[in-house]
């Protein structure tokens, strides 16, 4: 609240034009001026000028006072402050006044002193107040829209924190299977590994990445599964220059190959195909992961991965966006992710 009274004190608010206020009441002072008889005018002259003087000091501690840090007490002080201009003015008045001829009658000035006073303060300090409270309100949507952010980042990281070792085991587990058979296919396997994180780890603790690099990430990947696999694991991937250019969360396919990997191809002896496709359809970016497999098991099929990667597509893309399993006609299943359309550099 202190930062607010600040900026409305300092110039950087929406403050009213204050400015005009003397205008016009030098043009209201003069036009009374000259109906009022002299010398009596210049009295009444300058009980108004006294009266607007004090009511607008009340009102720019108002805006200046940090401690008026709610409404009641800023209209407390201004009432307190209009008050006490009429009661100055009106004294300074009866003051001069026994030296002066009156040209009108007695009750006819305090009158005068307090619309003059209403009209010309109370309109500014409406105008305020009403700025003043849609500034905090904007505020204070933007803190909550920052407390939401930092808490969406913060539930991004504990999810993918999750993903990463998982990966990373199963490929270190499968590299530590393959040096008993072939050394030689797995220091292969490990250079794919290393070339992997040197690619993937400057965007994995990103909110976004573009669906191109993901799929270079995942290409990678199954090609380190093939070593393992051998004949066992076809792949192929497909995606327009469009489809690559949009955003994805960070491991996204990854989460779907993985998941096709190890519930489809290694559970059959025979193996199986492999194949990502992307594409744009209108509004949303499509992307699928198919295989020909044995199919998610009903134990297996909705593990942490997936629910994982469910929670980030919501938490990234809000409730538009989907994530589906079809089981395909004779065996396998289509792991499917539709998005809204976003491009541009990842978050």
């Amino acid at each position: 609240m202190n930062m607010q009274a600040s900026q409305f004190s300092n110039g950087t608010g929406d403050a009213p034009d204050w400015p005009l206020l003397p205008l016009l009441a030098g043009a209201a002072l003069l036009s009374y001026a000259r109906w009022a008889a002299p010398p009596a005018w210049a009295v009444d002259l300058l009980a108004l000028l006294l009266a607007f003087s004090i009511s607008q000091c009340a009102l720019q501690c108002t805006q200046c006072w940090a401690a008026l840090n709610t409404p009641a007490l800023r209209w407390i002080v201004l009432g307190g402050g209009m008050a006490l201009a009429l009661l100055g003015a009106g004294s300074v008045q009866r003051w001069l006044w026994p030296a002066m001829s009156v040209p009108h009658p007695v009750w006819l000035m305090p009158l005068l002193l307090l619309g003059f006073v209403l009209l010309t303060i109370l309109p500014a300090a409406i105008r305020f107040e009403v700025q003043r409270s849609a500034h905090e309100a904007l505020q204070a949507e933007a803190q909550k829209h920052r407390v939401e952010r930092q808490l969406l980042e913060a539930r991004l990281a504990a999810l993918q924190g999750q993903i990463e070792p998982h990966f990373l085991y199963n490929t270190l587990a499968n590299a530590r299977a393959l040096i008993r058979q072939d050394g030689v296919a797995a220091e292969q396997m490990l250079n794919h590994l290393i070339a992997y994180l040197r690619v993937a780890m400057p965007d994995l603790r990103a909110a976004t990445t573009s669906l191109g690099q993901e799929l270079e990430r995942a290409e990678a990947y199954l090609q380190i599964m093939q070593l393992r696999l051998g004949a066992r694991l076809h792949f192929s991937i497909q995606a327009a220059p469009p489809a690559r250019a949009c955003l994805i969360p960070p491991l996204a396919v990854m989460t779907l190959v993985e998941n096709a990997i190890q519930h489809a191809i290694e559970p059959s002896p025979a193996g199986g195909r492999l194949a990502i496709e992307a594409r744009c359809e209108q509004e949303a970016l499509i992307v699928e992961v198919s295989d020909d497999g044995a199919g998610f098991q009903s134990e297996g099929g909705s593990g942490v991965g997936l629910l994982n990667l469910q929670e980030r597509l919501h938490a990234v893309f809000g409730a538009t966006a989907e994530l589906s399993l079809i089981p395909g006609q004779v065996s396998g299943i289509t792991a499917r992710i539709s998005l809204p359309i976003k491009t541009g550099t990842p978050l």
